[in-house]
Order: C-alpha cells, then sequence, then structure tokens
C-alpha cells in the first residue's frame, strides 16, 4: 500500500473518529508488521496530540495485541525432544542396574582377595 493510499484511509478514520468499523477497516488493510507500525506511528502522534483520548489508546493497544500475534506466529517452530519408548527405556534401566552390580561385585571380589593376601 503507498503512502497515498494510506494517507487517504487515514483521512477516512480521522473523519469518522468515534466508528469503530472505521478503525477496523483502517487497520485490516495492515496484516503485515510493517503495516501495523505505520498505523501504530499514526495513533502515537494522535496520542501525543491528545493524549487522554481514549479512542487512540484502545486502537494502540489494539495494534500492539496484533503486531504480538504476527510477530509470534513468524518464530520458527522446533520439534519436541524426542521420547525414549517404555521398553527401551526399561532395557536402559536394566543394563545400567546390571553393569553397577557387576561392578560391587567385581570391587568386592577385588577388595576380599586384597584382604586375604591371595594375589
Amino acid at each position: 500500500m503507498d503512502t497515498t493510499e494510506v494517507d487517504a484511509a487515514w483521512a477516512e478514520v480521522r473523519a469518522r473518529w468515534e466508528d469503530e468499523a472505521a478503525h477496523r477497516a483502517f487497520l485490516d488493510r495492515h496484516p503485515d508488521l510493517e503495516g501495523l507500525a505505520e498505523a501504530g506511528r499514526r495513533y502515537k502522534a494522535a496520542l501525543d496530540a491528545a493524549p487522554a483520548d481514549p479512542v487512540a489508546a484502545r486502537w494502540r493497544d489494539e495494534i500492539v495485541r496484533r503486531a504480538t500475534v504476527v510477530a509470534l506466529s513468524q518464530l520458527p517452530r522446533t520439534k519436541p525432544p524426542r521420547r525414549v519408548s517404555p521398553g527401551l527405556r526399561r532395557l536402559l534401566m536394566l543394563a545400567l542396574a546390571s553393569g553397577t552390580v557387576a561392578a560391587v561385585a567385581w570391587a568386592f571380589l577385588r577388595l576380599s582377595r586384597a584382604a586375604g593376601g591371595a594375589p
């Protein structure tokens, strides 16, 4: 959308300031972040001119909500970590337990031979 179209749409909004449909139509013309930034600048200028204007504040907040949704939708998706199947998990736990028992038995035999004097 070029600047003259945006200016004309903004003039329409200013002419129908209390009309919610005019504001919605203006924001619907700006579905991307760049357009929402331009719309946000215009509502900020309106708030700078009249800081207590509830209409400008409400639509500025709407722009922030829309921009947040658009920005979050553009984040890259990551795959969830792969889960180990329950059967494989049991097998791994059994292997770990067996290895631990074997290590304790080996250490016990080594210590008992060392205490008994056998080489």
